[in-house]
């Protein structure tokens, strides 16, 4: 039996903040999902398995297949417009951003997806068999959905100022025993008790916010963030693909997620915690970088296994190590020396 991930967040964070008020925030939104998808060439069908959704065009697309092996930046200074793009292999999913600019009518890949991709402007599938074809028809059945969803916040310690711990889940797609869930929520549950320990922060207070619709592009971060004046908000601390044990700090996803004394700051008291600072771009079919507030992530970058090992794989020692680090920085951060 599938276990209800709101529920299991909910009540687990009410044994953790035993005394604290959890609120919530209601909301609504409509999601197009695709049913069933049927590719025929040379008088064959096959089925295709959806890997996005949120596409609502033609269900029916009959157009040339281009073939391509791989995705680098520069397809986005391609025209791929009344075109099928076939391609067989996608090892960076933040490709994705600029296979968009290209605007194809479809994309078929022969790469095992296990994110689920919010693509308005193309549907995206996979196909396990080699395609040596010139021409292509899909033909697809899409529902439209309503959906309601929640986000669950609570604030530690006093001031003007927030502090922003940021933890996403999807209510539709995220399971309880994956590894990328369960990692990040361990990191977040045991942050959170270290946090209430000690009665800190002063000056500034940290808002603690679970919010739903993490694959539909952060919609509950983005609809939370609407109602708040975003001058009071300091800094976002994003809890998501963490605790695995090769975390870097994203620097750049085609905009900067920090700012220049974020960057100093993180850079000194890590070095002084005797804890190297690892950067890299991220790897990710991801808009978090449309937060116009500075983001500090240290996440697991994406792999072929990420969205698919179970918890079991995990080591507990390195969760702890990712809580400590994030414990100390949040800690030191703000305060003058």
């Amino acid at each position: 039996m599938r276990v209800n991930i709101k529920d299991y967040i909910v009540n687990t964070l009410k044994k953790t903040v035993r005394g604290i008020e959890l609120k919530e925030e209601k909301h609504n939104t409509e999601q197009y999902v695709i049913k069933d998808a049927v590719l025929s060439i040379s008088g064959k069908k096959i089925k295709l398995s959806p890997i996005s959704f949120n596409y609502s065009g033609d269900t029916t697309i009959e157009k040339k297949l281009v073939r391509i092996k791989e995705c680098l930046p520069h397809i986005a200074l391609e025209d791929f417009s009344e075109k099928i793009l076939y391609v067989e292999h996608i090892n960076d999913l933040s490709t994705f951003h600029h296979i968009i600019k290209s605007n194809p009518s479809a994309v078929i890949t022969n790469t095992p997806i296990k994110k689920p991709l919010n693509i308005k402007e193309f549907p995206v599938f996979y196909i396990p068999s080699i395609l040596n074809h010139s021409n292509a028809k899909i033909k697809i059945s899409i529902k439209k959905k309503k959906i309601e969803f929640k986000n669950f916040f609570f604030d530690l310690g006093v001031g003007a100022y927030f502090v922003y711990l940021h933890f996403p889940f999807d209510h539709i797609y995220s399971k309880p025993d994956s590894i990328e869930f369960y990692s990040s929520f361990q990191v977040f549950t045991k942050l959170i008790k270290k946090l209430i320990e000690i009665k800190h922060p002063k000056g500034y207070r940290i808002r603690v916010l679970i919010s739903d619709m993490q694959f539909s592009n952060y919609l509950g971060l983005f609809k939370h963030l609407d109602k708040i004046d975003k001058d009071r908000i300091i800094s976002i601390f994003h809890i998501e693909n963490c605790g695995l044990g090769n975390e870097k700090l994203i620097i750049k996803n085609r905009k900067n997620l920090l700012d220049f004394f974020h960057y100093i700051k993180i850079n000194k008291l890590m070095t002084e915690n005797k804890n190297e600072v690892k950067e890299e771009k991220l790897k990710d079919f991801s808009v978090i970088d449309k937060v116009n507030i500075p983001v500090i992530w240290f996440t697991s970058q994406p792999n072929e296994n990420i969205y698919n090992l179970k918890k079991e794989f995990l080591n507990e020692k390195l969760i702890d190590n990712y809580v400590n680090d994030m414990f100390f920085l949040i800690n030191k951060i703000y305060r003058e020396r």
